[in-house]
Protein backbone atom coordinates (compact mmCIF):
# COMPACT_ATOMS: atom_id res chain seq x y z
CA UNK A 1 0.00 0.00 0.00
CA UNK A 2 1.31 3.43 -0.81
CA UNK A 3 1.62 6.34 1.64
CA UNK A 4 -1.29 7.96 0.66
CA UNK A 5 -3.78 5.04 0.83
CA UNK A 6 -1.92 4.28 4.68
CA UNK A 7 -1.99 8.07 5.63
CA UNK A 8 -6.09 8.54 4.34
CA UNK A 9 -6.60 5.09 6.24
CA UNK A 10 -5.04 6.41 9.57
CA UNK A 11 -7.37 9.80 8.75
CA UNK A 12 -10.98 7.70 8.64
CA UNK A 13 -9.29 6.05 11.32
CA UNK A 14 -8.86 8.91 14.03
CA UNK A 15 -12.16 10.52 12.76
CA UNK A 16 -14.83 7.61 13.52
CA UNK A 17 -17.10 7.56 15.84
CA UNK A 18 -15.58 6.00 19.02
CA UNK A 19 -19.09 3.32 19.18
CA UNK A 20 -17.07 1.67 16.14
CA UNK A 21 -13.72 1.11 17.62
CA UNK A 22 -15.14 0.36 21.46
CA UNK A 23 -15.57 -3.02 22.77
CA UNK A 24 -19.50 -3.21 23.92
CA UNK A 25 -19.02 -1.55 27.65
CA UNK A 26 -20.59 -3.13 30.66
CA UNK A 27 -22.44 0.32 32.15
CA UNK A 28 -23.01 -1.55 35.47
CA UNK A 29 -23.62 -4.29 37.49
CA UNK A 30 -25.68 -5.57 40.96
CA UNK A 31 -24.19 -6.25 43.02
CA UNK A 32 -21.25 -3.40 41.86
CA UNK A 33 -17.55 -3.90 41.52
CA UNK A 34 -16.25 -3.09 45.44
CA UNK A 35 -19.76 -3.29 47.19
CA UNK A 36 -20.43 -4.04 50.35
CA UNK A 37 -23.31 -5.31 51.24
CA UNK A 38 -25.01 -6.13 54.55
CA UNK A 39 -27.42 -9.20 53.12
CA UNK A 40 -26.85 -11.31 50.52
CA UNK A 41 -28.30 -10.36 47.47
CA UNK A 42 -30.77 -12.80 45.55
CA UNK A 43 -29.78 -11.91 42.02
CA UNK A 44 -26.46 -11.06 39.89
CA UNK A 45 -27.51 -8.58 36.86
CA UNK A 46 -25.36 -7.20 34.32
CA UNK A 47 -26.18 -4.51 31.92
CA UNK A 48 -24.18 -3.55 29.00
CA UNK A 49 -24.16 -1.08 26.25
CA UNK A 50 -24.87 -3.27 23.36
CA UNK A 51 -26.30 -6.37 22.96
CA UNK A 52 -24.39 -9.83 24.13
CA UNK A 53 -23.92 -13.24 24.28
CA UNK A 54 -22.86 -14.19 27.76
CA UNK A 55 -19.98 -17.02 27.54
CA UNK A 56 -19.31 -17.40 31.24
CA UNK A 57 -20.16 -16.43 34.58
CA UNK A 58 -18.49 -18.04 37.54
CA UNK A 59 -19.09 -16.69 41.32
CA UNK A 60 -16.12 -17.68 43.35
CA UNK A 61 -15.98 -17.18 47.70
CA UNK A 62 -12.60 -17.82 49.35
CA UNK A 63 -11.94 -19.36 46.16
CA UNK A 64 -14.28 -22.18 45.65
CA UNK A 65 -16.99 -22.34 43.00
CA UNK A 66 -20.15 -21.24 43.38
CA UNK A 67 -23.41 -23.28 40.89
CA UNK A 68 -25.93 -20.82 40.01
CA UNK A 69 -27.53 -22.37 37.08
CA UNK A 70 -25.70 -20.63 34.25
CA UNK A 71 -26.58 -20.76 30.87
CA UNK A 72 -25.20 -19.01 27.61
CA UNK A 73 -28.35 -16.68 26.16
CA UNK A 74 -29.15 -17.79 22.73
CA UNK A 75 -29.92 -14.60 21.57
CA UNK A 76 -27.76 -11.16 22.13
CA UNK A 77 -29.54 -9.25 25.32
CA UNK A 78 -27.85 -5.90 27.10
CA UNK A 79 -29.37 -7.16 30.54
CA UNK A 80 -28.21 -10.23 32.17
CA UNK A 81 -30.08 -11.78 34.77
CA UNK A 82 -29.52 -14.70 36.93
CA UNK A 83 -30.99 -15.81 40.83
CA UNK A 84 -28.45 -16.73 43.25
CA UNK A 85 -28.43 -19.23 46.07
CA UNK A 86 -28.20 -18.13 49.54
CA UNK A 87 -24.99 -16.38 50.14
CA UNK A 88 -23.01 -16.41 53.38
CA UNK A 89 -20.67 -13.49 54.32
CA UNK A 90 -17.74 -12.95 52.81
CA UNK A 91 -15.62 -12.08 50.11
CA UNK A 92 -17.07 -12.57 46.08
CA UNK A 93 -15.80 -12.90 43.27
CA UNK A 94 -17.91 -12.91 40.15
CA UNK A 95 -15.95 -13.54 36.73
CA UNK A 96 -17.41 -12.81 33.68
CA UNK A 97 -17.17 -12.87 29.83
CA UNK A 98 -19.38 -11.83 26.70
CA UNK A 99 -18.59 -11.69 22.81
CA UNK A 100 -20.02 -8.00 21.94
CA UNK A 101 -22.26 -6.70 19.47
CA UNK A 102 -18.96 -5.91 17.37
CA UNK A 103 -17.80 -9.61 17.57
CA UNK A 104 -15.41 -8.86 19.87
CA UNK A 105 -14.74 -10.97 23.40
CA UNK A 106 -15.03 -8.29 26.44
CA UNK A 107 -14.31 -9.78 30.27
CA UNK A 108 -14.22 -8.47 33.80
CA UNK A 109 -14.53 -9.36 37.45
CA UNK A 110 -16.49 -8.04 39.88
CA UNK A 111 -15.89 -8.24 43.23
CA UNK A 112 -17.71 -7.11 46.45
CA UNK A 113 -18.32 -8.17 50.12
CA UNK A 114 -21.10 -9.50 52.00
CA UNK A 115 -20.68 -8.24 56.06
CA UNK A 116 -23.99 -8.04 58.13
CA UNK A 117 -21.79 -5.72 60.83
CA UNK A 118 -20.47 -3.53 57.91
CA UNK A 119 -22.34 -0.34 56.40
CA UNK A 120 -23.08 -0.94 52.98
CA UNK A 121 -22.00 1.04 50.04
CA UNK A 122 -22.61 0.57 46.22
CA UNK A 123 -19.34 2.50 45.04
CA UNK A 124 -20.96 3.11 41.48
CA UNK A 125 -23.56 5.98 41.29
CA UNK A 126 -26.44 5.39 39.34
CA UNK A 127 -29.38 8.28 38.61
CA UNK A 128 -32.42 7.81 41.47
CA UNK A 129 -34.56 6.58 38.45
CA UNK A 130 -32.19 3.63 37.39
CA UNK A 131 -32.22 2.63 41.40
CA UNK A 132 -35.40 2.79 41.18
CA UNK A 133 -35.69 0.67 38.17
CA UNK A 134 -33.19 -1.54 39.51
CA UNK A 135 -34.82 -2.37 43.03
CA UNK A 136 -38.10 -2.55 41.62
CA UNK A 137 -36.21 -4.92 39.61
CA UNK A 138 -34.50 -6.97 42.21
CA UNK A 139 -38.44 -6.40 44.76
CA UNK A 140 -39.74 -7.77 41.65
CA UNK A 141 -37.38 -11.60 41.44
CA UNK A 142 -37.23 -12.19 44.85
CA UNK A 143 -41.12 -11.97 45.09
CA UNK A 144 -40.84 -15.07 42.38
CA UNK A 145 -38.10 -16.26 44.13
CA UNK A 146 -40.40 -16.82 47.12
CA UNK A 147 -43.00 -18.63 45.21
Amino acid sequence: MNRFMMFFALVILCFAPAKVLAHTPMQFSIPADGAVLNEPTAVVMLHFGDPVRMLSLDLTHQDQAIEFGFERNRQPTDHIEFPLPTLAPGHYQLEWAALGADGHRVSGTISFQIDPDAEASNPEPESESHQHHHHAMLAETSTELES
